[in-house]
């Protein structure tokens, strides 16, 4: 489910669950958890690449498998993984690049802002599903998207759950690059070479101080957003979201 490979200098992991594409199941969660430790470990990684294969980077998290994991405690269980992923890809002493090869959706769109940098293929869109199925962001996403496209930025993509195609991410700060066509990990793999000519020092130093500027925020923000995750979560809303998922009709709210 999660592809690691190793080119020189660089590590690539790749997303890839063809049949569910690329949704984030415990599994996938836990090999990407135990991946980003080994990483961290290893003092001669210069960076990574994170993307997916089959043309999708992330669906976000697998319905099938969550559809009957309701309560508070399951809640809690799905923000508190989701959140170390996130936040050990931070404190990692290398960048790490999204590749977007396609969608980025829900918990995708969570872990595609979590990287240092991100590319996309033109034809990719990032979502932040997370109002329609009636609950908020988990994995710490609120500090990292008003950093990155400032807070009406972020109220635009978490309020209406728009797809935001990606010369439109590019252009409100969501992405960095919109590569050519089928282009995108090659640009990635281009950018970790420049990346790999600095000193591997100062660039951890320098991410350093990146977390460190966004650090009072995301302090102040996580618990609100942890809790928030929680009561929405196991909220009945959320119980008729997934039951319209799977009916295929809209859901009626509360």
């Amino acid at each position: 489910m999660l592809q690691t490979e190793r080119e020189g200098d660089v590590l690539v992991w790749t997303l890839d669950r063809p049949k569910a594409k690329n949704a984030l199941n415990a599994a996938l969660v836990e090999q990407l958890s135990r991946a980003i430790d080994a990483a961290a470990a290893d003092a001669t990684v210069r960076a990574a690449i994170l993307t997916g294969a089959h043309g999708v980077f992330a669906s976000g998290g697998d319905l099938h498998e969550l559809r009957d994991k309701s309560s508070a405690r399951d809640a809690a269980e799905l923000t508190d993984a989701g959140e170390r992923i996130c936040r050990r890809l931070g404190e990692l002493p290398f960048p790490v690049i999204a590749a977007l090869t396609g969608h980025a959706i829900g918990g995708g769109a969570e872990l595609a802002v979590a990287c240092d940098m991100r590319i996309a293929e033109p034809s990719a869109r990032i979502c932040f599903k997370q109002a329609r199925m009636a609950v908020t962001t988990a994995w710490g996403s609120l500090p990292r998207l008003v950093a990155l496209v400032g807070p009406s930025g972020a109220a635009r993509v978490l309020f209406t759950s728009q797809e935001i195609a990606a010369p439109d991410a590019r252009a409100m700060g969501l992405v960095d690059w919109v590569a050519d066509p089928d282009a995108c990990v090659v640009t990635a793999q281009a950018w970790c070479a420049d990346i790999c000519a600095g000193s591997r020092d100062a660039i951890a130093e320098m991410k350093t101080m990146l977390r460190a500027a966004n650090a009072p925020l995301y302090a102040n923000a996580r618990a609100f957003e942890r809790d928030a995750f929680i009561r929405t979560w196991s909220s009945g809303n959320h119980a008729e979201a997934i039951a319209a998922y799977f009916e295929r009709r809209p859901p009626r709210w509360r």
